[in-house]
């Protein structure tokens, strides 16, 4: 599924008016027609005999005076209830509401709760229907207002079925819908595309069944990558997974190096090694120091061995690994930054940056920018990823997209931002959001399977398959076999070791995921 953000389709519209010569009022006329007939099949004129439409001033007003003129036609008795004079209207909502006084259409203007209060007293919730037209998605700031809170709070409670035109009015990609107020729709009739606010956290409940409609933004627009972001789709990776010959050996599966563990923490190490295995990867072999060289092998003896003193060490065997892992349990310290800056010098191959050999770019980033024909990937939490820019938890939080897909064009890095619904942004602008995973997937070691599950995947199928195809994958399955897991487990009792385990079933029961987005159309 694509995704818009709301100032993409903002530019959208712009250019289809500006560039293609489509005049404004002929979008809103054709976004109309088509929310017109998505409420009409909801709520049936045999049924809902009335459509009360809430009027903002903006062109999410003129949507609503348009549709409710739509409506009429089809039956419907309509009544308009403006919320700010038509002196203040827009030019576009000029021009409709201009059209209703001349159709003698049924509008008043309000000024207080308590008027609104009488026009629902007046209604009966059996028969009649709402219809959000006040706000869109321009909004830029939660609402917090003396009248439009207590308003939604009102229309929320009153017992009326609604109909939001393009989005709930309150909801916004630009902060969180806990930020605000907001009305909550029973279905939701969007323009051209869905937008990042319709579907997230968790396919947004307050826009009940979401539907799209056509407005006649011509294709050569519409199709460019660039303005989307996607939802993951294990259609998109399938290939991947395919039977293996008959005749293959290890050798055809990739040998990654993992660079991490510590005396003090072994078990990251252990966990992203496991993981890369896990993965499908025909070998893997661990750099550890002398003193931590029994761990690994005592835990798993599919891990091998390589001992190091310093780098030079691991440098000379380059040439016998296809992707490496480096940062899990290494330490946040001068020694690690160094490391990782030299061997980001020397590596020659995809190199995944996790843990500690992200926290050190505290010390230092800017070398992330010199040229190289290697690909970077970094898999930061939202702590690390605000270390990384200086970003707040906060602003990270309310913002992951954009920021996520900022620093990867910066640094022409591929950024995976774990956590719920987590992120990969790639260097050429590109955004993918994945939908598996749950709450117990929060614990001790997780990231850890992550990376190791990602470092796998690539060691087999790159450079054959394309990064964003393989962290697609990555992504979905680690989440997916912490969804299995959890059926076990349950959350509170999920550890790292669980999603190792059920790496194997999330490839094998790929086929019966579901997506949890209610999308109608």
């Amino acid at each position: 599924m694509k995704l818009l953000t709301s100032r993409w389709m903002k530019e959208l519209d712009s250019r289809a008016i500006d560039e293609i010569g489509i005049p404004s009022i002929v979008l809103m006329e054709n976004a109309s027609r088509g929310a017109a007939d998505v409420f009409a099949r909801y709520f049936p004129e045999d049924q809902y005999r009335k459509a009360i439409i809430l009027v903002g001033k903006g062109n999410n007003g003129g949507d609503g005076l348009a549709t409710g003129r739509m409506l009429w036609q089809k039956g419907y008795d309509v009544e308009f209830i403006l919320l700010s004079p038509p002196e203040k209207l827009k030019p576009d909502p000029k021009i409709n509401f201009n059209i209703v006084k001349e159709l003698n259409l049924a509008f008043r203007v309000v000024n207080s709760i308590n008027e609104i209060k009488e026009i629902l007293k007046a209604g009966c919730v059996h028969d009649t229907f709402l219809v959000d037209a006040i706000f869109g998605t321009g909004i830029n700031q939660p609402v917090h207002e003396p009248f439009l809170s207590p308003l939604f709070a009102l229309l929320n409670a009153s017992g009326f079925k609604i109909a939001a035109i393009d989005i709930p009015s309150g909801l916004s990609d630009n902060f969180l819908p806990e930020e605000g107020d907001h009305l909550k729709a029973d279905v939701t009739a969007t323009f051209q595309c869905p937008k990042i606010a319709h579907i997230f956290p968790d396919g947004n409940s307050s826009c009940g069944k979401l539907e799209v409609v056509d407005i006649g933004i011509p294709k050569t627009l519409i199709e460019n990558d660039s303005y989307y972001v996607r939802i993951i789709s294990a259609d998109e990776f399938g290939e991947l997974f395919r039977e293996r010959a008959i005749e293959a050996h290890k050798g055809n599966f990739g040998h990654c190096l993992n660079v991490s563990g510590s005396i003090e923490k072994p078990g990251a190490g252990i966990l992203s090694s496991v993981a890369i295995l896990k993965s499908g990867a025909g070998l893997c072999t661990i750099a550890v120091s002398a003193e931590n060289r029994t761990v690994a092998v005592q835990s798993h003896p599919e891990i091998m061995i390589l001992l190091y003193e310093k780098l030079d060490d691991i440098i000379q065997k380059m040439g016998e690994f296809n992707c490496v892992l480096m940062g899990p349990g290494l330490g946040n310290t001068k020694k690690t930054y160094e490391m990782t800056v030299e061997f980001i010098q020397y590596a020659g191959m995809p190199i995944v940056l996790d843990a500690d050999s992200i926290n050190i770019f505290e010390m230092g980033k800017e070398f992330l920018k010199v040229k190289r024909d290697f690909p970077i990937i970094l898999t930061p939490h939202p702590g690390e990823f605000s270390r990384l820019t200086g970003f707040s938890i906060a602003k990270i939080r309310g913002n992951r997209i954009g920021l996520s897909r900022d620093f990867a064009m910066d640094y022409r890095v591929y950024l995976v931002l774990k956590g719920h619904h987590t992120v990969i942004a790639t260097p050429d602008g590109k955004v993918y959001i994945n939908e598996t995973g749950n709450a117990g997937m929060a614990t001790a070691g997780s990231g850890d399977v992550l990376a190791g599950l990602i470092t796998g995947l690539i060691g087999q199928f790159y450079p054959a398959q394309s990064l964003e195809k393989i962290l697609q994958a990555a992504v979905f399955f680690h989440g997916f076999a912490g969804d299995l897991a959890k059926e076990h487990t349950g959350e509170m009792g999920l550890m790292a070791s669980d999603i190792l385990e059920y790496i194997p079933s999330a490839f094998l029961y790929c086929d019966d995921f579901r997506t949890q987005f209610p999308f109608s159309g």
